[in-house]
């Protein structure tokens, strides 16, 4: 079974949250209470892994188990996000030799921007925690998750890398793990839905590329735009350069403003779009309308 299958956590909050939950994990548990043990973290090139899971068991007649990838990356390198940019490559994900394990949706944190070869690129430096579903073939029973991760590590080499990382979890009474609080923290930092969390957003067409508005209900500070559709069969993904970026209403209107060859934007496209805001992210789709004459 493979997948391709969205915040970073900056270093330090990383690592106290992982020391703050391995803390609470162990405290106020009995002598009968099953923990578990630190994450296994597995060395692979530039960069570390870990599969979590945010209880020790599966529960009787559960379905899903909760878990999340965890990547440690070594400074100044970076990988990728689902839409790497121009270049690079998102992580693949192979979970063949898995028992009990139906299907899988892991969840991709809001990328960060850098450049890239002179690209502009999409991707996670420093750590970065991937929840992940796992569907249970037999619900209830033990599952035996063993992931093969495929990925593309750049600075100012390209290195492909592989990481192995296995995860059993027997079935009975879960408790929860001691990175538990750090997964459902991860939950919490996804981007969610636009329009639920209150912003309308529009785009159109313009004679030098495009235009996209978000309006929002508090003001921007440092707003970004990553953009994604679906290509033509053979065609590459343009190296779209970082958005001019106007505020307007006291902030509460942000203009991103797209230099991008035309017919890769004709109106009717559907975009997906990703704003993100310091640690405010959020997601949903537009589609493009004609330019104003």
């Amino acid at each position: 079974m493979r997948t391709h299958s969205s915040t970073t956590i900056p270093r330090a909050a990383f690592a106290v949250a992982l020391l703050s939950a391995a803390i609470l994990g162990a405290g106020g548990m009995g002598p009968g209470d099953a923990t578990a043990g630190p994450a296994s973290w597995v060395q692979g090139d530039e960069a570390e892994f870990a599969l979590l899971s945010a209880e020790t068991a599966v529960a009787p007649g559960a379905g899903t188990a909760s878990l999340a990838l965890a990547v440690r990356i070594a400074e100044g390198w970076h990988i990728y996000w689902r839409t790497p940019g121009a270049a690079g490559l998102p992580p693949q994900l192979d979970w063949a030799g898995s028992d009990n394990l139906a299907d899988v949706t892991m969840q991709w944190p809001a990328p960060m921007r850098f450049e890239s070869f002179g690209q502009q690129s999409y991707g996670y430096r420093d750590e970065v925690l991937f929840p992940v579903t796992a569907t249970l073939a037999r619900p209830g029973e033990a599952l035996a998750a063993r992931l093969s991760v495929a990925y593309l590590i750049c600075r100012e080499v390209c290195i492909p890398g592989e990481a192995t990382l296995s995860l059993d979890l027997p079935a009975g009474a879960p408790a929860p793990t001691a990175e538990a609080a750090l997964i459902a923290l991860s939950h919490t930092r996804l981007p969610g839905d636009a329009a639920s969390r209150g912003l309308a957003l529009s785009a159109r067409s313009e004679p030098r590329g495009l235009s996209v508005i978000v309006r929002g209900a508090a003001p921007f500070a440092a707003p970004d735009l990553f953009l994604e559709w679906p290509l033509a069969p053979g065609q590459r993904r343009p190296d779209l350069p970082r958005p001019v970026v106007t505020l307007a209403d006291g902030g509460r209107e942000a203009h991103f403003a797209i230099t991008v060859h035309p017919p890769l934007v004709r109106p009717g496209t559907v975009l997906r779009v990703t704003v993100t805001d310091g640690d405010r992210a959020a997601e949903g789709s537009v589609t493009i309308a004609p330019a104003v004459p």
